[in-house]
């Protein structure tokens, strides 16, 4: 049943007036109406969502639907524009919005359609947290979802001139092939991948406008994540051109199989290319197919559940997905911080029902502060999870001043220090299995659990920058393996130990990591080390300092062991003088001097040799880039080496908490409370050896 908002016989122009909503299981559609094929005009209907009434659903943003990093684009400035009713009454609205609907009319669609800045009264707090409980059901029910990325440029002309002329000689060349498993050969970093292609090598210049497109603001928003997931149908629009949701899905796909981001890596910091936001979209399209198929609880994915959540009954497979969830949505935008857990609400809501379960998670009140509201969901989920995967979630903060408790994972910062949910769910087991151990506390702002105090960090490592863009040749991690004995507790050599610690000692789906990884570590180390070096020379006058790379050459040639897995100095210098080459190859070929025919070729057949070459290292470079973020490397006083939060501190306590499958970094306050950290990997305890080792004596903790 439906009723008109707005009367006919009111026809002065006016803002529009919002009446009141019958009942929560009410909302209200926007009614497009063409008057001559030219022109639409509008109307506000109100529908009970019982009633079965056919819509569409709009999915945008509200800003600057383009990427923030478009470059040579003036500021954005979002004029707002006026929706006019067909009682006179008008509603302001973005110009994101007004330039959708300018092209809708154009592409001469009209009907009924679900529009959050219009369809809500903003203004309510109290509709508006009605309405937020709903919208999964609105974007559930809705018999298609509209897309709008925004309007045309020069990103997203890029985007579709590779997506109708490259993508399927790539799909045709799989197909041909039979799909078969060549190690890395479709990776756009392969020269290989060309010439079976028999396309020349893709510009630069083709990469940075794919992660331009993808980095689209509606890419980053929170709240697309479940209009897409929950989803019928859908439709995507961009400018005046449609794009098939299947065809967009195969699209990333092929890109995420092709290595495509590592070329925007390739001499840069590698922490921005794995921060590009449609590749979300891709693992958003992924689980999108298992809520289609009546939710992952009855999927392949529910033994994966299983394992995070330590628990079969559904409310413990909730929790397990929430978890999993909570990690994902770090990378997503908001413009109200607190909806980067009220994204979350509707798909909780609609998995309870399929369950018959009640939603732990407190129905969206924006009343609440965001402290509050990141700190209630928290609790709603710690009260009722058999692990601790939720600490995982929480960010790296350097100082000693916290806006939130330090145990709850401010969700609006775009990173966390945890390893991948999957690695901490599913691979480690520190505590040997125990369940968490909480004791109550009359303020909700402390929680109190069972651990045990194992070690303490003594020195610190390098970072993820100075491993990264700083390029730092391992020297003070090499500096603290040397004192270590040449056999670590396990019986590994120590350059196994680095390698397996720098990557939490998983790859390709398994850990611990299969040995033949340290051959990509071994020409992981020979890239980087020779680049560090390259580096050095072309910004000073003199080489390497010595004493910054006699430690890793030391290192290299302590053990038979070490030598095999860590290249020699000798090496690296002679893949540093290839690199050298290149470079003074490309200066040339730019200079007025220019290069003659035979130096070009010669110049072409090197590079493309150290590509080749390079390609080997894609394993172990895959897992550092994905793994060892916002993290540094350390020793501790029992002689074990670890890769930890960024903000460690020397004297930082290393502990094992009942309920975490891996252990934490805690840090003591003067009260006798802690301070969380972050989570950690310590090589030769992530399965619970540290209990076998001595006998740890359990005590409270209280995270402040």
């Amino acid at each position: 049943m439906q009723a008109s908002e707005n009367e006919e016989s009111d026809r002065t122009t006016r803002e529009l007036q919002y009446q009141q909503l019958p009942s929560p299981s009410h909302t209200r559609l926007l009614r497009i109406a063409s008057k001559d094929g030219k022109q639409f005009s509008y109307e506000m209907v109100t529908v009970d969502l019982a009633s079965h009434q056919t819509y569409n659903a709009l999915s945008y943003t509200w800003g600057n639907p383009l990427s923030p990093s478009n470059p040579g684009k003036k500021p954005y400035i979002n004029r707002l524009s006026h929706i006019y009713f067909k009682n006179g009454q008008f509603l302001s609205i973005g110009r994101n919005l007004a330039t959708a609907l300018l092209r809708f009319q154009e592409l001469g669609l009209h009907g009924d359609i679900w529009i959050d800045a219009i369809c809500i009264n903003q203004s309510d707090i109290e509709e508006r947290n009605a309405q937020v409980a709903i919208m999964g059901d609105i974007y559930a029910n809705a018999e298609k979802v509209t897309v709008w990325l925004g309007d045309d440029d020069w990103d997203s002309q890029v985007a579709f001139v590779f997506l109708d002329l490259f993508i399927p000689k790539l799909k045709d060349l799989i197909k041909n092939e039979g799909g078969k498993d060549q190690e890395y050969s479709y990776s756009f970093t392969d020269p290989r991948l060309y010439d079976r292609l028999g396309e020349p090598m893709i510009p630069q210049e083709i990469f940075d406008g794919l992660a331009t497109f993808l980095d689209r603001a509606w890419f980053r928003r929170a709240w697309t994540f479940q209009e897409i997931v929950l989803a019928r149908q859908i439709d995507v629009i961009c400018g005046t051109r449609y794009i098939d949701w299947e065809r967009f899905e195969e699209f990333l796909r092929i890109l995420e199989m092709s290595d495509w981001d590592l070329k925007l890596s390739r001499f840069q910091d590698s922490s921005k290319s794995k921060q590009i936001p449609g590749r979300i979209t891709r693992s958003t399209m992924v689980y999108r197919k298992h809520v289609a198929c009546g939710g992952p609880y009855e999927s392949g994915q529910r033994k994966y559940l299983e394992r995070i959540s330590a628990g079969l009954k559904p409310t413990d497979l909730l929790i397990g997905e929430l978890n999993s969830l909570l990690h994902s949505m770090r990378h997503r935008k908001a413009t109200d911080l607190r909806d980067h857990v009220y994204a979350l609400y509707g798909i909780a809501d609609r998995f309870c029902q399929h369950m018959d379960i009640a939603n732990p998670l407190a129905a969206p009140d924006y009343h609440g502060t965001l402290v509050q509201t990141y700190t209630e969901y928290c609790r709603a989920i710690m009260d009722k999870s058999n692990t601790l995967l939720l600490l995982s979630n929480v960010e790296d903060r350097p100082g000693e001043s916290f806006q939130f408790p330090s145990w709850v994972p401010n969700f609006s910062k775009g990173w966390t220090i945890g390893l991948p949910s999957t690695g901490s769910g599913t691979y480690y087991d520190a505590a040997k299995g125990s369940r968490p151990l909480l004791f109550p506390s009359p303020d909700k702002y402390r929680l109190v659990l069972k651990g045990y105090c194992f070690d303490t960090v003594t020195s610190l490592g390098e970072s993820d920058f100075e491993l990264g863009r700083a390029r730092s040749p391992f020297t003070k991690t090499a500096r603290s393996l040397l004192e270590l004995p040449t056999k670590y507790a396990t019986g590994q050599d120590r350059a196994e130990v680095l390698w397996r610690t720098l990557i939490a000692d998983q790859a390709q789906d398994q850990c611990p990591a299969p040995p033949e990884i340290a051959d990509a570590f071994r020409e992981h180390m020979l890239m980087h080390n020779s680049m560090a070096i390259f580096d050095t020379e072309s910004f000073s006058d003199k080489g390497p300092e010595p004493e910054t790379i006699k430690p890793l050459a030391q290192l290299a040639t302590s053990t038979p062991e070490a030598s095999r897995m860590i290249p020699s100095l000798p090496e690296i210098l002679e893949r540093k003088d290839i690199y050298a080459e290149i470079q003074a190859t490309r200066e040339l070929e730019r200079s007025e001097q220019g290069l003659t025919q035979d130096q070009i070729q010669r110049g072409n057949t090197m590079l493309q040799g150290v590509l080749t070459k390079e390609t080997k290292a894609l394993p172990f470079a895959r897992q550092i880039n994905n793994i060892f973020n916002r993290k540094r490397l350390v020793t501790t006083s029992k002689g074990f080496v670890g890769a930890a939060p960024l903000s460690t501190r020397e004297g930082d306590k290393v502990y094992l908490l009942s309920g975490g499958r891996v252990p934490f970094v805690l840090r003591a306050r003067s009260d006798g409370t802690h301070i969380l950290v972050g989570e950690s990997y310590v090589h030769g305890i992530m399965q619970g050896e540290a209990f076998e080792r001595e006998q740890l004596v359990g005590s409270q903790v209280t995270l402040v």
